[in-house]
């Protein structure tokens, strides 16, 4: 096996210079630099050096709690884009073992055909999915939990708690509190920055919310700006920040927050690790 950092390197290659195989298998293509863009502010070797340090985090982390990655373990990637996120585990996990969901069938259709499997699947903003109880013993998702409305968020979780195998583990980012600093800086800006600068008509009662533990979201800027588009509608997409203490007692019947992890100087997103009760 690669190691990670060779890993890393063979997928940046794939992106730079296709085909790339490893152990006689051609990993997966990209989208366009457009699309890639469109989807995550940034396209090549950058947006997956972000990926990656998740997918590290990820991999170091599950083996910490005591479920490695594994080649019997399944992962289903939550909001999979194009594909982003779930390559970096094909190092540990076949990929007949590797699942991703979102709401965009265009993204989806991206994925079925870069990895050459039937397992992405297009989903409702609310849960049901399609999978049955129990299938998977990891659920990741990049930059979505950042996004939903409470509601969604908890009706997802319960979600993953139905089809997450006894002791399954969750890694979900969420916007960190720095986010707030960012978007009042915006201020005067043109463009959907400035509708994000509108997101509260006031900071500093946002960020005394997040501090008390409190679940904190916006939709504005999505309502007039337009936001993600397509797809992403307002009633459950936006901006969302989850405090660390939200995050352990809001889910508690189902999950145990094992970790909260975030590091400015190493992490975009705080990364809430969660195990299955």
């Amino acid at each position: 096996m690669l190691t990670r950092a060779e890993w890393f390197e063979a997928i940046c290659e794939s992106y730079s210079n296709p085909p790339v195989l490893v152990d006689s298998e051609e990993l997966p293509a990209f989208p366009s630099d457009e699309m890639q863009i469109d989807t995550t502010g940034q396209s090549g070797i950058e947006t997956l050096r972000e990926a990656y340090v998740f997918y590290e985090d990820c991999a170091e982390t599950f083996a910490r709690l005591g479920v490695p990655l594994g080649r019997d373990r399944r992962l289903l990637d939550f909001g999979v884009g194009w594909g982003r996120i779930a390559r970096f585990f094909l190092r540990e996990l076949p990929r007949e073992n590797v699942y991703g969901l979102d709401v965009v069938a265009e993204l989806v259709e991206v994925c079925r055909r870069a990895f050459r499997s039937d397992n992405f699947f297009v989903t409702t903003p609310f849960p049901p999915s399609v999978f049955p109880d129990g299938k998977f013993d990891f659920v990741v998702g990049y930059s979505v939990f950042s996004h939903l409305s409470e509601e969604a968020c908890t009706l997802w979780m319960r979600e993953f708690h139905r089809i997450l195998a006894p002791g399954g583990l969750v890694a979900l980012t969420t916007r960190g509190r720095w986010f707030f600093d960012y978007c009042e800086s915006l201020r005067g800006s043109a463009g959907y920055p400035g509708e994000l600068s509108k997101m509260f008509d006031d900071f500093d009662l946002a960020r005394a919310s997040y501090d008390k533990g409190e679940f904190v979201h916006s939709n504005r800027g999505h309502i007039e700006g337009g936001g993600a588009g397509g797809a992403m509608t307002a009633d459950f997409y936006g901006e969302t920040f989850v405090p660390e203490q939200y995050a352990r007692t809001a889910y508690s019947d189902q999950f145990v927050l094992e970790e909260f992890l975030f590091n400015r100087e190493r992490e975009t997103h705080p990364i809430m690790f969660f195990r299955k009760i």
